[in-house]
């Protein structure tokens, strides 16, 4: 294994470490704009900050199946599934462990997609059809964005049409019975921009019990005048899932395929509704006011036989973010962004005692409602210098009403604040090129499962005196782009927190831990040699400890220290173009345990390979592709947790399996 770890770091290192690199026909294509970075659209090397974006045409030639393997490639990072699907992945960034995901803001287009509780986002909500970039900005943003932008900001910008009408299809079958079918569709009448998009998703998954099957699709309206605009977006997607449950030391070594003993009808469904509404109006580059309204409606219904626990949820989001860009003819010139964020969840959670649903356990009312007012200001010193500066004071308002089975009902409600502020300052001396500082606080308010006990399982119903999870970030950073053939990006981040949440299995609450720390560095590059060779990698170090309490110098569980990715990819004649890929994930403690007694997680090396081919004398772009993830059938597990074992009594180390050697074949095409 340390040979293979060894090649892998030789392999980072020698392709270097970094962004996917961009074909010559991207080269020729207009300049990116990033919205996620500041609010307002602005080329990249404008934004303060480390950015990357993968646009429609990178999916497409990736013949990467979901989001998440996208994502996956990027400096600083990393996904972890319990559950043996993407669908349910959790994002990790800058150096979070185990809820790492509340930490991470994911936005569709803007709107918030994060829940009030502790489960994740559905990354298949959004089918990649309908994508047409994803910006994803390092290091928190809580001035801008408020709850839950801790660690960074990844925003899913989906297609508005086309001046021309055309359209997109592509299937993919791979092992384990996996199948992917998308279409899409998009055009323009006078003023009216169209564009829909469908796509169906399912495997029988690598493990027994991790099947899953999606079916979703959207369509969008809009707009665009001289100085008024507007769109309209509709998207559902049904989702549903088995799970695996995880595995001892002794079972994962027999049989990684095998689901947990006794994990014989744990499942779930899942159905999402979204729309979205957003107006601008604007004077040219003088002022521009938008605003954008959304609403979702999520049904969750979830069979966990193995613990005896059996739910309905229902989850209504509604969300209103107007906002007023003012530029100003100051030295070389003044951005004013200010605006409100609204938003209001309203969670009904039923529990059963079995299956048949004919009692209940539990009726839960819980409502949780945020407002936050922002502004913030970039003074452009000279053309190529730029200093910022912004400030947030939020608001959260959370209650609950439960009633449990034969408990006596109660209600409760608190109320939350913070305040958050950050400054920066970035030189761009040259184009595509560009150095920056930022130094600010961050903010995550508890997720509602945090703060109310809905379950059974903590000594208060109504944690009142857990507070909002604060900290301190300083991010340097520098890009450079060299004619055009090499791209380089590196940053480093130092991030102090305290009151993180966590649960004291002890006290059997939720409490406000001691003061932690994390450190780190993220890097890509990308070379391009046009017509011939494109090479890139990344690499991220991060040191996470705990600085005070009672595990004062213990790492932070399920935090890698170092996270390495490259890809090749050389273009031959006739259309035809191979590739391969190596992704490294190094040692990590356990979840929930901070003490660091049980041992790591094994370290583990992922090798794939591709070929595609691109006939010129047809029409459009059509693309057939077949692709090998983990040649090596590396056996890895991609997570793993310290808890009670209900079959021995005992608590022990349990092991959440990765997919073994995998194959897929596909096609793509585009008009």
């Amino acid at each position: 294994m340390n040979k293979i770890i060894l090649s892998a770091l030789i392999l980072a290192c020698f392709l270097a470490v970094g962004l996917t690199a961009q074909t010559q026909e991207q080269e020729q294509s207009d300049i990116e704009v990033l919205v996620t970075a500041s609010r307002v659209e602005e080329p990249a090397e404008k934004a303060p900050a480390y950015v990357s974006v993968i646009t429609a045409e990178e999916l497409t030639a990736s013949g990467q199946s979901t989001l998440v393997e996208a994502l996956d490639s990027l400096a600083g990072i990393h996904f972890r599934s319990s559950s043996g699907n993407s669908a349910q992945a959790e994002v990790t960034m800058r150096g979070f462990g185990e809820n790492s995901f509340g930490r991470v803001l994911v936005l569709l287009d803007g709107r918030r997609l994060n829940r009030p509780d502790m489960a994740s986002v559905n990354w298949l909500e959004i089918p990649i059809e309908s994508i047409e970039r994803v910006e994803v900005v390092r290091g928190g943003s809580s001035v801008l964005y408020g709850d839950n932008a801790v660690a960074g900001v990844i925003n899913i910008i989906t297609k508005k049409g086309t001046e021309k009408f055309g359209f997109d299809v592509s299937g993919l079958y791979g092992s384990f019975n996996q199948n992917q079918e998308r279409a899409g569709v998009s055009g323009s009448i006078g003023e009216l921009r169209l564009s829909a998009n469908a796509e169906h998703s399912a495997t029988d998954g690598y493990r027994d019990r991790s099947a899953y099957r999606s079916l979703g699709g959207g369509v969008s309206l809009g707009v665009d005048l001289e100085r008024f605009s507007s769109s309209l977006a509709l998207s559902y997607n049904r989702l549903s899932y088995q799970l695996p449950g995880a595995l001892t030391l002794a079972e994962f070594g027999a049989d990684p395929t095998q689901a947990q003993p006794g994990h014989t009808s744990d499942q779930a469904v899942n159905q999402y509704l979204n729309a979205g509404l957003g107006l601008a109006l604007g004077a040219g580059d003088t002022w521009l006011f938008d605003t954008d309204a959304s609403y979702s409606m999520k049904t969750i219904r979830t069979d966990i036989a193995s613990w005896f626990s059996f739910s309905d949820l229902l989850l209504h989001s509604i969300a209103a973010t107007p906002k007023l860009r003012l530029d100003f003819d100051l030295l070389a010139g003044n951005r004013l962004v200010a605006g409100v964020d609204g938003y209001l969840d309203i969670l009904d959670l039923t529990t059963y005692p079995d299956v048949d649903r004919t009692t209940t356990t539990v009726e839960a009312g819980l409502t949780k409602a945020t407002v936050g007012f922002y502004a913030t200001d970039e003074l452009s010193l000279l053309p190529s210098l730029v200093l910022s500066a912004g400030l947030r004071y939020e608001l959260a308002w959370i209650a609950a009403a439960i009633a449990k089975t034969p408990a006596t009902p109660f209600e409760e409600a608190q109320l939350l604040q913070s305040l958050v502020y950050d400054g920066g300052v970035l030189l761009a001396p040259l184009p595509g090129s560009k150095l920056w500082a930022k130094f600010g606080s961050v903010f995550r308010y508890p997720f509602t499962d945090e703060i109310v006990d809905l379950y059974g399982f903590l000594a208060q119903p109504f944690n009142t005196s857990l507070r909002p999870e604060k900290g301190y970030q300083l991010d340097i950073g520098a890009e450079v782009t060299l004619l055009g053939l090499l791209k380089l990006a590196a940053s480093g981040f130092w991030l102090d927190m305290q009151d993180e949440i966590a649960y004291d299995s002890l006290a059997m609450l939720n409490v406000n831990l001691d003061k932690t720390r994390r450190l780190g560095a993220e890097a890509e590059i990308g070379v391009t040699i046009p017509s011939w060779l494109e090479l890139s990698g990344s690499y991220t170090y991060t040191f996470a400890v705990f600085r005070e309490g009672a595990y004062a110098g213990k790492t932070i569980p399920l935090v890698p220290a170092h996270q390495a990715s490259a890809q090749a990819r050389l273009l031959l004649p006739l259309g035809v173009s191979i590739g391969t890929s190596g992704d490294y994930v190094g040692e990590q403690y356990f979840g929930s345990d901070p003490e660091n007694a049980q041992g790591l997680l094994p370290d583990y090396f992922l090798l794939g390979a591709f070929v595609s081919y691109r006939p010129s004398y047809v029409p459009g772009k059509l693309e057939v592709y077949f692709g090998m993830d983990n040649i090596l059938d590396t056996r890895y597990a991609g997570t793993g947790f310290y808890g009670f074992n209900l079959a021995t009594f005992d608590y022990e180390v349990f092991y959440y399996p990765g997919q073994g050697r995998a194959w897929k074949v596909g096609a793509s095409y585009r008009y």
